[in-house]
């Protein structure tokens, strides 16, 4: 047989040194990774298998397979089929009784050789490496619920008040889970990172600048690892380092979970608010006035002031903050609303005179409002009628309202809730009608004046109602004839809120809202304004509204960047299991220890002697290559071609 190929790269290296056979093979394990071998280094060589004999080197060495350095190494322990007329008698190293107990196949390895080789190194003491990395994702999964227990806790906490804990610490005990959340992910991911760099290492003959780009991978050098060309060595280390450097992504979101966001606190507490019986003149003053021969006659000015402003804004007259600027109060008030009944037949004439199929002197109404029966008498029913349009056009209901009823005043008890935050007022009521009101007049009779005894809830409620049926009667009406135009605005209804009015190129546009509801509005809108005439007080309790700035915790912000990298991490981790067991059951890490281990042969000696002040050989040495295996004499380390 030929002798075996060597590398040109290395004849220099080996023949300026040659082996000692006194030179001591380091220690290896009993895996099936590697062969069950150990050597005697305490002063006695290394005795040769039975039917051997002489030193250990003057063995002959297994001619080399690998003739073409560009071609990929095989996996260790699936060695190629040689035929037997090329194959020698396998001469080992292995001292009397320790036979090699690796795996090996005359044929090109399959991934069920990979998996079967995996699943024999499948025991507790190989699976001892696997705990640590284990551990700490377990550990990084509890830290992720930790953390999630904690915001939740504080979620609606109020700041700096409640609880014993800053709100400074709160951020700090936040960041620092995130923080212990990385770094324990991170070890569990050395672990993977470490492996894959003796997968990278055992692929294939690299360099020495090459092998010690990939260690510069390994502990994480950023230059290294993104403006190298590690990632053609190994591209899956190369993969999971980078992974590495996006952990602290995870510490970076999940603090800002825990926000904050003001809400009104609402507590009861006792006050004293307006009173709400109309009738007592004790709590409120008289909303009427007397005439000569009339109970009623009028209302009085200030009643008159309040319903005028309160029916042009919508709104009641801002009402006293009883309780302060932020609270809310309810007062229950008996008064008086309107029952109306829509699509009823209105009086001749109610409308005007225009009639659209004869287009000649007429009146044109657009509201109109009248009493029904007793002028004197304010609880008796009126006509309402309003129709959208203007001028000089016909009615027009696309853009507006038109209609008519009667509506009676009736008894109505309101539940009006005020409320104030931050100094702003609404108020908004609850309305229950029943029967119509009571007269607030005796019955009329010729010579007979009209002042009788009537009770005070009959002439207060009477008084708003009149004072209400004074903004709506009157009417808006234009009228033409051959000589001029005349318009009327006879009613302070031009001041409502369910009125729009707007001048265009054909004169005022009336454009009716929703009537019956801004009628009864303004039947509440009198009797809310009318509660800051209040002189009598009542007990009750109030809603008091305090801002408060509160933790806000959103889970998704948290659990969404925990959960990718636990995913990122646990596939990684499975995955460098298997590389482990398939490749790497000897443990090998980047201690000194192991470094020595894989280092200490004789080629490696021989290339770092010539390395050390020969310059000239720099180029050589440069392009010498090294693999990681089990080297011919049945130990792991780097070698050449020559080696394996």
């Amino acid at each position: 047989m030929d002798a075996a190929q060597k590398d040109p790269a290395m004849d220099p290296l080996l023949a300026a040194e040659p082996k000692s056979p006194n030179t001591p093979d380091p220690r290896t394990t009993n895996h099936l990774n590697t062969l069950n071998e150990d050597y005697q280094t305490s002063g006695e060589k290394a005795r040769a298998p039975e039917g051997l004999t002489g030193p250990l080197d003057s063995i002959p060495s297994l001619p080399d397979s690998h003739s073409n350095s560009s071609e990929e190494p095989k996996a260790d322990g699936l060695a190629p089929h040689r035929p037997e007329t090329d194959s020698q008698p396998l001469q080992s190293n292995v001292p009397p009784g320790r036979h090699s107990s690796r795996r090996r196949f005359s044929r090109k390895p399959t991934r069920r050789d990979h998996l079967e080789i995996a699943r024999a190194n499948v025991s507790f003491s190989h699976l001892k490496p696997v705990i640590k990395p284990l551990a700490c994702l377990l550990g990084g999964c509890v830290l992720a619920i930790g953390h999630h227990f904690f915001n939740s806790w504080a979620d609606g906490l109020p700041i700096d008040s409640g609880t014993k804990i800053p709100q400074v610490w709160f951020l700090r005990i936040g960041t620092g889970f995130a923080f212990a959340f990385k770094t324990i992910l991170a070890a569990s991911l050395s672990f993977v990172i470490c492996q894959l760099l003796w997968f990278s290492a055992r692929r294939k003959y690299l360099t020495v600048q090459d092998i010690d780009t990939l260690y510069h991978v390994e502990r994480r050098d950023i230059m290294s690892t993104v403006l190298s060309n590690a990632v053609i060595h190994g591209p899956l280390l190369v993969g999971a380092t980078l992974l590495s450097f996006m952990l602290p992504i995870a510490a970076v979101f999940t603090p800002a979970s825990l926000g904050v966001r003001t809400i009104l606190y609402v507590e009861e507490a006792p006050c004293v608010i307006a009173s709400g019986d109309f009738s007592s003149f004790a709590d409120y003053p008289q909303f009427y006035q007397a005439g000569f021969c009339l109970s009623l006659s009028d209302i009085s000015a200030i009643v008159a002031r309040i319903s005028e402003i309160s029916f042009a804004s919508a709104t009641p007259t801002p009402l006293p903050e009883f309780c302060g600027g932020n609270c809310t109060y309810k007062v229950v008030v008996d008064s008086m609303s309107f029952k109306c009944d829509v699509n009823q037949p209105l009086p001749p004439g109610q409308m005007g005179t225009f009639d659209p199929n004869n287009l000649g002197p007429a009146t044109k109404t657009f509201w109109n409002a009248t009493a029904i029966g007793d002028e004197y008498e304010p609880t008796l029913p009126i006509y309402v009628g309003w129709a959208t349009g203007s001028f000089d056009l016909l009615f027009d209901t696309s853009v507006g309202t038109s209609g008519g009823a009667i509506c009676t005043p009736v008894h109505a008890q309101y539940e009006f809730s005020v409320d104030t935050i931050n100094g702003a007022q609404s108020v908004t009521y609850n309305v229950t009608t029943s029967d119509q009101l009571k007269p607030a007049l005796p019955p009329a009779e010729p010579n007979t004046c009209r002042s009788g005894n009537m009770a005070n809830v009959d002439l207060q409620n009477g008084a708003i109602a009149l004072a209400a049926r004074r903004l709506l009667l009157g009417s808006l009406s234009v009228t033409n004839n051959p000589t001029e135009v005349k318009w009327g605005y006879n009613s302070t209804v031009r001041l409502a809120s369910f009125l729009n009015m707007t001048m265009g190129p054909d004169g005022e546009n009336f454009i009716w809202k929703d009537v019956i509801k801004g009628i009864e509005e303004t039947a509440a809108n009198i009797t809310a304004a009318l509660l800051n005439l209040a002189d009598g007080r009542q007990n009750s309790t109030c809603l008091y509204s305090n801002p408060r700035v509160v933790y806000d915790y959103n889970p998704a912000d948290l659990l969404a960047p925990y959960g990718v990298a636990v995913f990122v991490v646990a596939v990684s981790l499975i995955f460098g299991v298997f590389v482990f067991l398939r490749f790497n059951p000897d443990d090998l890490t980047t201690s000194f220890a192991d470094t020595i281990g894989i280092t200490r042969n004789p080629e490696m000696e021989i290339f770092a002697r010539k390395h050390d002040g020969q310059d000239e050989l720099e180029p050589l040495l440069r392009s010498t290559k090294f693999r990681l295996g089990e080297l011919s004499g049945g130990y792991m380390g780097y070698g050449t071609m020559q080696d394996f």
